[in-house]
């Protein structure tokens, strides 16, 4: 979320606890002013106590169903197919395939607008880092922690990082209703349409369109 020019590199990584004192300033300042642009742009943390309550709810990690399901064992095979261009690994790409689906299931979102959203912000890369400090696959802003889940929780990991996306997604489009709506205020450009439509043009390469991701909005 939010996303800008990814910043790679191991000091970018470092646990904050490790940091020295300037560079500890420098990430809270980053943190700071994002959510003041998210709060500014899309009012998306003025969130009513009940939506936080469903959404934590819904924010628990689920488990890798253990019974076969053909139509998802076939979509993550299409898919881990699909991104080895951005996940050469493919164990990790069946990893955040994987995810992707049992997430967009849970919280009612089309699969491949959820890739969409990965290939804009990420390209893939589960270790990604934005300039304002976003992480992960989804760009997730280290503050959606304090609002929906717990300190500990690592935005690097996959699975935790498309559980938060997922969720987050989910609040926007139950928000504003309309896809090109929720995809910009997950951007923090709610307004404007160049956002939405860099999405758009990436579900195609997972044999979606925009239409597809209007399936499971409400």
């Amino acid at each position: 979320m939010l996303a800008g020019v990814l910043i790679a590199g191991f000091a970018i990584s470092l646990p904050f606890w490790i940091m020295s004192s300037p560079e500890k300033k420098q990430y809270l300042v980053q943190t700071t002013t994002a959510k003041m642009i998210v709060e500014k742009s899309t009012g998306s943390l003025d969130i009513k106590q009940e939506e936080k309550n469903e959404l934590r709810e819904m924010l628990k990690p689920v488990a890798v169903p253990k019974s076969p399901n053909f139509e998802q064992d076939i979509w993550i095979k299409d898919i881990r197919y699909l991104i080895k261009k951005w996940v050469p690994d493919e164990t990790e790409a069946e990893t955040i395939a994987r995810w992707v689906y049992l997430y967009s299931v849970r919280f009612e979102l089309s699969p491949e607008l959820v890739l969409g959203v990965i290939a804009v912000e990420s390209r893939f890369d589960h270790f990604a880092v934005s300039n304002v400090g976003a992480r992960g696959l989804m760009q997730v802003m280290p503050f959606w922690k304090k609002e929906l889940g717990t300190s500990t929780d690592n935005l690097f990991e996959i699975e935790t990082n498309v559980r938060y996306g997922c969720a987050i997604l989910r609040h926007y489009l139950k928000r504003y209703k309309k896809v090109d709506r929720a995809l910009a205020a997950y951007n923090g450009s709610l307004g404007r349409s160049k956002y939405p439509n860099k999405v758009f043009v990436q579900m195609r390469r997972f044999k979606a369109t925009k239409e597809d991701s209007m399936m499971k909005k409400s």
